[in-house]
């Protein structure tokens, strides 16, 4: 009679209940008292813990939520704020877990010229024209300094802004492309895209200002 070798079934079988385990774990802390009701990207409800960081900076905080849910450059609406990822989450294959910081501001996105419906002809035949539509992007804007990677304070150029955003495409973010912002008028002179992989994260602008309005 041949014994069976039960190991590999046994592993599979600790791995698959630590993980049940550690979604319903998960799942009980996002319904307690820490867990909130939240709108991932403008597009999905979800919940997340959300809670402050050790060094005491309002505007920067801590979030813990599903693993498909914290990613770099994501945007959560969070009792009416909205808050965009800022690091690389932690991954432990259970739950993800990163920084995510206040957005303070929107910068104007423009998309590719759109077909849109503008009324009819005498016959009831539909006529288009086509616009450029305009959405505001909540954003991350910086005046005065910023913090680089290492979290060190680095003072920024008088008129200069920086500005972090969820990466996506748009006809007027370019270099020497311009925009308004606090009553004033710039200039995009750099374009920041080390921090957006396969088409995700965070892109960050340089402006510099050309005129105060």
């Amino acid at each position: 009679m041949t014994v069976k070798d039960y190991k590999n079934y046994h592993q599979v079988n600790v791995k698959d209940k630590m993980m049940r385990d550690g979604l319903t774990l998960l799942k009980n802390s996002l319904d307690g008292f820490e867990g909130y009701d939240v709108v991932l990207n403008d597009s999905k409800d979800t919940k997340v813990v959300f809670y402050d960081k050790y060094d005491g900076r309002s505007d920067v905080k801590k979030i813990i939520g599903y693993v498909e849910d914290i990613e770099l450059g994501n945007l959560f609406k969070i009792n009416d704020e909205n808050w965009l990822v800022i690091t690389y989450p932690e991954d432990n294959r259970v739950y993800h877990k990163a920084e995510i910081q206040l957005c303070n501001s929107t910068f104007p996105i423009e998309s590719d010229k759109t077909e849109v419906l503008i009324g009819y002809d005498d016959y009831g035949r539909p006529e288009y024209d086509y616009q450029i539509l305009t959405k505001d992007e909540p954003c991350i804007v910086e005046t005065k300094y910023y913090f680089n990677n290492r979290n060190e304070q680095i003072t920024l150029p008088e008129d200069r802004v920086m500005i972090s955003m969820k990466y996506q495409k748009a006809t007027n973010i370019a270099t020497n492309k311009e925009f308004d912002l606090y009553e004033s008028r710039f200039r995009i002179t750099f374009i920041d895209y080390s921090q957006v992989i396969n088409g995700k994260g965070i892109m960050t602008i340089t402006g510099e200002r050309v005129m105060n309005k």
